[in-house]
């Protein structure tokens, strides 16, 4: 002997939906406490979504020094162009010094990023001096050939401007900090990008 549903079919239909709703619900809370929700940092610098690959490329330092793509997976690079000969090159270099100077208080931090400026001519005895009295700046040249590939990567064209790009450890550009952006903004933003990669 069957027993007579007592609720209608509206009910009965609100009540599945409202079940459905529970377990969809429950699935996304679950998923989110096993693998973690990542949500984008916020920073004052333009956010690159997803990150940008580097390619391979190969330059050198003032020393002769073989640099490419893999050196930028061994920790954090702050990447800018220009020619220490002019004022755009001097701008950036001393962009990226400002940037790395208001990290000082933090020493960890400080251990795991490079300064790398790209020279757009191979003009090396500058280059050379700036070396030896900022060890922190790492100025590369290369032939035009070998600096376009990097070049186009990050969205450059052919006028050299003091942005500044942000590399992540896995040779990935994450972020560019423009020429607008104060002292103050990029080494907050550095901080907030390596606290969110930090993120389990």
């Amino acid at each position: 002997m069957f027993l007579r549903n007592r609720h209608g079919l509206g009910v009965r239909l609100i009540f599945a939906l409202g079940a459905m709703a529970l377990f969809v619900l429950g699935y996304q809370w679950g998923n989110q406490q096993q693998f973690g929700h990542a949500e984008p940092a916020r920073i004052h610098g333009v956010l690159i979504q997803p990150p940008g690959e580097i390619p391979e490329f190969s330059l050198r330092d003032p020393f002769g020094r073989p640099v490419g793509r893999a050196d930028l997976a061994e920790g954090w690079t702050l990447l800018a162009f220009g020619d220490l000969a002019d004022a755009s090159g001097q701008r950036a270099a001393q962009r990226l010094i400002e940037t790395r100077n208001r990290l000082a208080d933090q020493p960890p931090l400080i251990a795991s990023l490079r300064l790398i400026l790209i020279q757009t001519s191979e003009r090396l005895e500058l280059a050379r001096d700036f070396a030896r009295l900022s060890p922190a700046l790492r100025p590369l040249a290369g032939p035009p050939e070998s600096i376009a590939p990097l070049r186009d990567a990050l969205g450059l064209t052919s006028e050299v401007v003091p942005a500044l790009f942000v590399i992540g450890p896995d040779a990935r550009l994450l972020a560019i900090l423009p020429e607008t952006e104060s002292g103050a903004g990029m080494a907050e933003d550095i901080e907030t990008l390596i606290a969110t990669q930090a993120r389990p």
